[in-house]
């Protein structure tokens, strides 16, 4: 996110819709307000202290004006680029209308004569008016939004879901006002990688502005060159050309290898002598092939078959819809550190700012791409609607298409499944809309990118999920029991596992400090994720987890010990999540890929995302990242055949360890104790028996019932010279177990590495989820379990933005324990 400094202080100024035709009608007595650029109307409002979130504003109510000082060139004119205004809008230079936009995701440019200052207005006219124009109906209505007219508008629908917070609708300069680079510059840049055999090539094509026509110009690619045709047409010139790499270090998602990019630039020489350098930025060579030949989906990097996960990504800031460099690596390195490799942006939201895609291309993180169309019924058949449409696209693919880590684009979310839930017959639910303009649109892209017509779809019916893409919700909204996973012959789903996932103790502050008891407030719940019109909301459906693995009442829980209760909560998450990714990442499994929703939380509160809306990791990350981790093991229990064992390795290299399995009986004392020597080829998987490694039958998963179960915990760790590498843990007799006083737990903390902390935690008895909070500072794991007499270690790093504390309190405690203890500091 970068301010232009040629652009002076923006301010912003509401009306009545139509107060004023032009800038010379405004009141000369409105009161502005500054307008921080990327951002919106909402945003400028909460940096002057006149909204916050939980402030009900219908910012489509008004118009909105923006105003700003342009310094400009003395000597010669110049073009001012808009990257993006919400959504209805117009534009005057120096009193002269110049620009008018009806698309929140088009791009535009105006010329700005020569001069060193002029005024630069944009108003932003009530969506709501503009929607109130009687225009044809569609075949179907959705919950998703209250204004059905929606589906003619070209914006986000984030703020204009009656049931998503914030409601706080975008309008606004909400991408990049900026004054062009001084000639000479390239526009309209596309740049598209291909992999042949062991070669790379880049192409270009881009349109040249300068004073006079280059000479020559050279494609550069790290140490290699390739000459650039120069085409002349009434006096513009353009440039295009390829430079080849013979055996280019090829991009990886970065669970799978090195996410290697390379540097390109053009070079430009002209008549003077003089010789120009334009940065293009770095590409990466990879080939990216989707499989629907079976009736699934299958994603393969590079000719090598990659477990899709990940999440559904939000923007970190859904207010202004901007976020900073370093915010967004933050975050994305939260998807990396967590072992996810893809992130889906939703048709619900935005496309992303430019800084989203380089840093999943230097990350190592896909992206699966969705057009911003949702549930609705489009009006394809609209001529005006069709050509705003087809800009739209061929500007979002421009802008993308250089990017590595773009694996699929997606013709939007829930616009077949919508139709289908509403009776349509098949001739309407495969809407063509997504099966036929959408995809010739992507199929005009300089470089061939994957297509899907719309999530859900491909089965019988799109909501169908053993066909095709899926939005898998049995575990989860629809309280299908956990095995419901391997019922449901998932193959590839791109939203699942949602659940209303509590927060750290950190997370709970502004509840407490507001006087409010989480979990049962009004201002608690009001946080809680829910479908519009539905009877039940998500802490209903984690509620429920709650009784089935725990064996309790919530209600009752939560009425005497508000803590426990949502402990349990954390707890119930956790399994849930990190039970059906080890299903359906298992060898055999039917599932290529699974997505949950969502990675963050858009406001305080009990949420979707498994990080909070301050970035800050919950329970369901942690257990995702167990579940998601490169090289893992897991366990699942396969009834009469006993457990098994599921050993990954993602990594490029072959990898050698060895597992170790214990059992545990309920006293704590170990019963046997095998090694087993473990070879494993790089991008590959195994699943072994567990009661062939200890070298006979136990019968651990109480299947055959020929007595009472004498193992209480069995653990099987991932071992290897450098030390721990993965760990899972077995209960035989269930998860749900009686609180005692004290299990035993140590936990002793020591500063590294400058600001970080190690804590190092030990048990004496089994510790069932071991969650560890501490004041600023951010786990590197937590909410795991601990066999007896083990220890584990785990990395305290201080949160960027968060709290400064030179002694945090460190707070370390077991699901089954009622004693919690606080980790001692030493100097």
């Amino acid at each position: 996110m970068r301010t232009d400094q040629r652009l002076v202080d923006w301010q912003v100024t509401s009306t009545d819709p139509g107060a004023a035709a032009v800038p010379a009608e405004l009141d000369a007595e409105l009161t502005w307000v500054a307008a921080p650029c990327p951002g919106t109307a909402a945003g400028a409002w909460r940096a002057a202290g006149l909204w916050t979130d939980d402030d009900d504003v219908d910012f489509d109510a008004f118009d909105w004006w923006f105003r700003t000082g342009l310094r400009g060139d003395a000597d010669q004119p110049t073009v001012v680029h808009f990257d993006g205004i919400a959504t209805i809008a117009d534009v005057w230079l120096d009193g002269q209308h110049v620009l008018h936009s009806e698309n929140m995701f088009v791009a535009h440019e105006i010329a700005v004569p020569a001069g060193e200052i002029h005024e630069l207005v944009v108003v932003c006219r009530s969506l709501n008016t503009w929607l109130a124009t009687r225009r044809p109906r569609g075949r179907w209505k959705t919950r998703l939004v209250a204004q059905q007219q929606l589906r003619w508008a070209r914006t986000t629908l984030l703020g204009r879901m009656p049931s998503w917070l914030p409601r706080a609708a975008p309008v606004g300069l909400w991408r990049e006002v900026r004054v062009a680079a001084p000639a000479p510059r390239l526009d309209r840049v596309r740049l598209a990688t291909r992999v042949d055999g062991p070669a790379g090539t880049l192409d270009l094509v881009a349109e040249g502005r300068s004073l006079a026509v280059p000479t020559s110009a050279r494609l550069i690619l790290g140490n290699t060159a390739g000459p650039l045709e120069i085409r002349v047409v009434d006096g513009s010139w353009s440039v295009r050309g390829s430079v080849t790499l013979d055996e280019p270090a090829l991009w990886w998602p970065a669970t799978h290898g090195e996410p290697a990019l390379h540097a390109a630039l053009v070079d430009l020489d002209f008549a003077d002598g003089s010789s120009v350098a334009v940065p293009l930025g770095s590409v990466g060579f990879r080939s990216v092939e989707v499989d629907t030949s079976d009736g699934g989906l299958a994603i393969s990097v590079n000719g090598v078959a990659v477990f899709c996960r990940g999440a559904c990504w939000v923007p970190i800031d859904p207010v202004t819809l901007s976020a900073s460099p370093n915010a967004l690596r933050h975050a994305l390195r939260q998807v990396v550190e967590a072992g996810m490799n893809m992130v889906r942006l939703t048709g619900t939201m935005v496309y992303e700012q430019r800084e989203f895609y380089e840093l999943c291309d230097e990350l190592g993180i896909m992206v699966w791409q969705d057009l911003m169309f949702a549930n609705m019924d489009y009006p394809v058949d609209d001529e005006g609607f069709a050509d705003t449409v087809a800009v739209e696209i061929d500007q979002v693919l421009d802008r993308l298409g250089q990017f590595a880590c773009l694996a699929v684009v997606c013709g939007g979310s829930e616009v077949e499944q919508q139709a289908a839930m509403m009776g349509l017959d098949a001739a309407d639910t495969a809407h063509r809309f997504g099966r036929e303009v959408l995809a010739a649109l992507v199929g005009k892209a300089a470089t061939p990118i994957a297509y899907i017509a719309n999530s859900p779809s491909g089965g019988p019916f799109p909501f169908s999920v053993s066909t095709g893409v899926s939005h898998y919700y049995g575990v989860g909204a629809y309280r299908r029991p956990l095995d419901d996973a391997r019922r449901a012959s998932v193959r590839f789903t791109t939203e699942c596992l949602a659940f209303a996932n509590v927060g750290g103790r950190e997370a709970l502050e502004p509840f407490i400090d507001a006087g409010d008891g989480p979990g049962h407030s009004p201002r608690w719940k009001r946080g809680v994720p829910r479908d519009r019109g539905a009877g039940w909301d998500f802490e209903d459906v984690r509620d429920h987890y709650v009784r089935e693995l725990f064996r309790v009442e919530p209600a009752e829980i939560r009425s005497i010990d508000p803590a426990r209760y949502l402990d349990l909560g954390r707890a119930a998450a956790a399994c849930a999540i990190e039970s059906t990714l080890g299903e359906w990442r298992r060898p055999g499994s039917t599932c290529n890929g699974a997505l949950l929703f969502t990675m963050r939380d858009m406001v305080a509160g009990p949420g979707w995302g498994v990080l909070d809306s301050a970035g800050r990791p919950k329970s369901a990350y942690y257990a995702a990242a167990r579940a998601s981790a490169p090289v893992a093991v897991w366990v699942t229990d396969e009834g009469l055949d006993g457990i098994a064992a599921h050993v990954a390795n993602d990594r490029p290299s072959p990898l050698v360890a060895e597992l170790r399995v214990r059992l545990f009986d309920l006293a704590g004392h170990q019963h046997s104790e095998v090694f087993y020597p473990l070879e494993l080829p790089a991008h590959s998987s195994r699943t072994l028996s567990v009661d062939a490694l200890l070298g006979g039958f136990r019968d651990l998963t109480s299947a055959y019932r020929f007595g009472p179960q004498a193992i209480d915990v069995v653990s099987i760790q991932l071992l290897a010279p450098a030390g721990l590498l993965g760990e899972a843990t077995f209960l035989p007799s269930g998860h749900a177990r009686a609180q005692v006083p004290d299990v035993g737990l140590q936990a002793e903390a020591s500063r590294v590495d400058g600001d970080a902390i190690e804590v190092s935690i030990r048990t004496s008895q089994f510790a069932q989820y071991v969650s560890v909070d501490a004041t600023g500072h951010d786990a590197d794991q937590s909410w795991f379990h601990l066999a007896p007499g083990d220890e584990r270690t785990v990395r305290l790093s201080p949160r960027a933005g968060g709290r400064v504390t030179t002694a945090p309190m460190i707070d370390v405690g077991a699901l089954n324990s009622l004693a919690r203890i606080s980790a001692r500091l030493r100097d």
